[in-house]
């Protein structure tokens, strides 16, 4: 399939919200214990509503800018918390750097929005769990391990997996060759091709896993030598015209120096933080699969 008949058969796509009541379904509960692969993977308030997000290290969580942006000056309103054990935490956001070419979710000439990543840096570290490598290859085609807490509270840690159908490239150079992967998308096929919005690969009947309601921010993992890295950060789903369901969200590995600069960024004492926002006027505000017939 070209790009341009993928960009016909995009019918809708939204941003992940916290509102859906859907879970994965036929996928995988995390025990959420210390020695699971994904105990750094945790959820994300902001008054009231629940997204998700991953550890980068002990201070510094990776997640979607579009959750997090509305709180850039408000950075206490944003706690992340880990259900891992004997080590299940909650820390409150201490700043928030969303990557400088973040304009929003609105759609690009490719039908979808890029450039959706932001760092959150925690008040204090986070102790007996260790963050996640990033992962520097290619996702064309590369079978991803998604995980979040869309449609299921900050408490109940989902599973699944997915096969990346297609990739978009940057969407800010003039240049047409260019081929700085930016975005992933996947499709959710079932047992006709009126589902298999895209093609490509597939994992088989049953198996797939699709993004819901706050699943915003959650990571996608690839193996790399038995360890697993963050691969790309869930932004958005959404229905192809074939009535299939598709997700997707940012490819991590072209945003490596940005990221790689907010977490060597100081971090301002509690107290110098705080009189710094008062001078300056600005104290103030997942995953789920769909079961075949």
């Amino acid at each position: 399939m070209t790009i341009n008949e993928k960009q016909i058969a995009l019918a809708i796509v939204a941003a992940l919200g916290s509102t859906s009541a859907l879970a994965l379904v036929g996928g995988s509960i995390d025990p959420n214990t210390a020695d699971s692969p994904w105990a750094g993977v945790g959820s994300i308030t902001i008054n009231g509503g629940i997204f998700s997000g991953v550890m980068l290290d002990s201070t510094h969580v990776l997640t979607a800018a579009h959750v997090v942006a509305g709180q850039v000056n408000t950075a206490g309103n944003v706690s992340f918390s880990l259900n891992a054990g004997v080590y299940s935490q909650t820390l409150t956001a201490s700043s928030i750097s969303v990557f400088t070419g973040y304009t929003g979710t609105t759609t690009g000439a490719d039908g979808f929005w890029h450039d959706d990543l932001a760092v959150v840096t925690l008040n204090a570290p986070i102790t007996g769990v260790v963050g996640y490598d990033l992962y520097n290859g290619s996702l064309s085609a590369q079978t991803i391990t998604l995980v979040g807490y869309g449609g299921t509270g900050a408490t109940v840690k989902k599973v699944g997996q997915n096969v990346v159908d297609w990739v978009l490239n940057d969407d800010d150079s003039n240049n047409p060759q260019n081929t700085i992967e930016e975005v992933y998308v996947f499709d959710f096929d079932g047992s006709n091709s009126s589902s298999n919005s895209y093609g490509g690969g597939t994992l088989g009947e049953g198996i797939e896993a699709g993004y819901t309601g706050g699943d915003s921010g959650s990571p996608v993992f690839v193996s790399v030598g038995g360890q697993w890295q963050i691969a790309g950060i869930a932004n958005f789903n959404g229905t192809s015209n074939t009535g299939g369901p598709i997700g997707g969200g940012t490819i991590v590995s072209s945003y490596i120096p940005w990221i790689q600069e907010q977490m060597a960024a100081p971090v301002p004492e509690p107290r110098t933080w705080a009189m710094m926002l008062v001078g300056l006027g600005l104290v103030g505000a997942a995953v789920r699969s769909r079961v075949k017939a």
